[in-house]
């Protein structure tokens, strides 16, 4: 048996003009692959979800739901089901879920003598919109003992479903526009309810990104002239990368009065309504300076940091221990995963140098010694369980979001080399899923680009990490010399900046450009590569 808590959101940017149907069979894709369930995640603490022969197979003596991963809005949905005789299922679609909760529609799979099989229902809300009650040719439509072909059709507010050919609903309703897919199982015990050849075809069009902003380190109480340069880049996303506040406090109502600071900035408001900005946390808004998993308030900051950045109900971060989460954006060839690291919640204490033990160098170093105890850990098991789910997911691309740096390695202060065995898990993980991957980082208050080649032959790739930090709060100089040894471009920037991925999908091998930019936009650190540069490809392709 197998049980998943993978979370990945999929959301596509149209306009008017590009949302069209899909008029072949070409555009049918299976949401089921037939041999796992990749693609698909339990967001229960019971039931169990397994593939035998060719067949998704739930089974649980309390109610749940195997849930996609990804959203939808339009679509025609096909799938199978068979439900023995005194079962009860449903297919749900424009569905939202929290942990152990899920509500919206569901095309009902009903075995009772009622025979309501094929009418619609609203989990978790309004109940029954559409039984099928005196509706004698719809009742017929279901046949228990078999299996059986749902069709479902949600196009703006019309929704129809099909049951074995037969229309039994074709009505309107405007209350949810978008959601998820998921399988029902009702809570029967000993009853084993399977689905085959589900498949889905969208009706929408999808705009790859281009273009990414991103930075850190941002002290609400000071200026913040920079929001009017990240706004005139008119990026398709801002990514927040934690310091978003100073927030420094076990008490949430401290947090939520510095968010409400930052909310009320002209400028990050203007870049709210154009942009959509996602984000994870570091030290000062998680509530306490280089903190981890001993935070005592971290689950009361959690609720402020998703209440302040608008997290909808059942995303990662609204439902996992942590505001880790994950979503891919545009089309099938184009695809960009984002990743966001909690770098916090889990993390294990830092060991201190003691100051015998202070290394001699050359530039300013910081306080914390490595650990090389198995046991330390940066995201703990479960996130790291999580994560590498996430590294299956299909993208060509994906951006993974640290708070703190990932490849350097020197200067002692918080970063992935606190924890070497962490970093190599990390570094080994990007490799083994085909590279494809940039990491963002802030923390410093400085910005600059650093670069790792790993990896030999046509199995080598490099992996960048492009720090921004500060939005307003830079060092000036005051941690110049910080040693380095990865960085791609030889100087870095102290003074206030932020940073931008573009990509140009255009050519077959399309080029990358990582650029921190000063508080007039300028660039003043670039580095420019292809994407089979980043990617375990043969480069003679």
């Amino acid at each position: 048996m197998l049980k998943l808590s993978l979370v990945t959101l999929t959301i596509c940017f149209m306009t008017f003009a590009q949302t069209v149907e899909a008029g072949s069979n070409d555009s049918w894709r299976p949401l089921f692959n037939g041999h796992s369930l990749v693609g698909w995640h339990n967001p229960f603490d019971w039931g169990e979800a397994s593939v035998v022969d060719e067949e998704i197979v739930l089974t649980s003596d309390k109610k749940f739901f195997l849930v996609s991963n990804k959203s939808y809005k339009d679509f025609e949905l096909e799938a199978e089901v068979f439900v023995p005789v005194g079962g009860n299922s449903g297919i749900q679609f424009r569905s939202h879920y929290r942990r152990n909760r899920l509500w919206g529609y569901q095309a009902e799979v009903d075995t009772s003598d009622r025979q309501w099989a094929g009418g619609f229902y609203e989990e978790g809300r309004r109940g029954w919109l559409v039984p099928l009650k005196g509706n004698a040719e719809a009742q017929a439509a279901f046949k228990n003992g078999q299996w059986n072909k749902y069709f479902i059709k949600a196009v703006d507010d019309q929704i129809e479903i099909r049951v074995n050919g037969m229309t039994t609903v074709s009505t309107r309703d405007a209350v949810t526009s978008e959601g998820f897919i998921a399988l029902q199982h009702h809570g029967e015990k000993g009853m084993s309810y399977r689905f085959r050849n589900v498949q889905i075809k969208e009706l929408t069009g999808c705009e790859p990104l281009s273009l990414i902003t991103f930075g850190s380190c941002c002290k609400q109480g000071r200026p913040q002239p920079i929001w009017n340069s990240i706004i005139a880049k008119n990026s398709d996303l801002f990514l927040m990368i934690g310091d978003n506040i100073y927030g420094d406090s076990e008490d949430v109502d401290v947090l939520r009065q510095k968010y409400a600071l930052l909310g009320a900035e002209p400028g990050f408001q203007a870049l709210r309504k154009q942009t959509r900005i996602l984000a994870t946390w570091d030290d000062h808004d998680y509530g306490v300076n280089d903190g981890g998993a001993e935070f005592v308030s971290k689950v009361e900051s959690q609720i402020a940091f998703n209440d302040f950045f608008q997290v909808p109900d059942g995303a990662g971060s609204r439902i996992h221990q942590g505001v880790y989460d994950a979503h891919v954006f545009g089309p099938v060839g184009k695809r960009i995963q984002i990743i966001l690291l909690d770098t916090r919640y889990h993390r294990s204490p830092l060991r201190k140098l003691e100051s015998e033990m202070r290394p001699v160098s050359e530039g300013p170093r910081g306080p914390y010694a490595e650990d090389n105890d198995s046991s330390a850990t940066m995201l703990g098991k479960q996130q790291w369980g999580w994560l590498e789910e996430q590294m299956q997911v299909p993208a060509e691309l994906r951006i993974i979001a640290s708070s703190v740096q990932f490849i350097p390695s020197e200067h002692g202060w918080e970063y992935w080399q606190n924890m070497p065995l962490e970093r190599q898990r990390l570094i080994d993980l990007i490799k083994d899923s085909g590279g494809r991957s940039i990491v963002l980082s802030g923390d410093r208050h400085l910005a600059e680009i650093s670069k790792l080649s790993v990896g030999e032959g046509n199995s080598a790739l490099d992996i960048y990490d492009i720090t921004s930090s500060s939005l307003n709060a830079p060092s000036g100089g005051g941690n110049a010399g910080e040693p380095n040894r990865y960085r791609s471009v030889e100087e870095h920037y102290p003074e206030v900046n932020f940073g931008s991925i573009s990509v140009d999908w255009r050519s077959r091998n399309p080029q990358i450009s990582l650029s921190i930019h000063d508080v007039d936009g300028d660039v003043v650190l670039r580095n420019r590569f292809r994407l089979r540069d980043i990617s375990d490809e043969k480069k003679s392709h």
